[in-house]
């Protein structure tokens, strides 16, 4: 039986350049993690953290091409 993860509740200023309502959160796992990482408050992080798990989020930001 498949677990279905709760959309995670980010603040929508992070996303602000894109349609948010129609964000695919694990197709676009990199993409949200970096910029979660990159704008987002404490409780933005703590919400990718469950999400995606400290696993994928490392994986993801040493692969990272560019971070401030």
């Amino acid at each position: 039986m498949q677990t279905i993860k709760e959309v995670p509740g980010f603040h929508k200023r992070i996303f602000w350049d894109v349609n948010y309502d129609t964000i695919d959160y694990d197709a676009h796992a990199a993409f949200v993690i970096e910029r979660v990482f990159e704008r987002g408050d404490v409780p933005d992080i703590r919400e990718c953290r469950r999400y995606y798990g400290d696993e994928k989020i490392k994986t993801v930001l040493t692969n990272a091409k560019w971070l401030s």
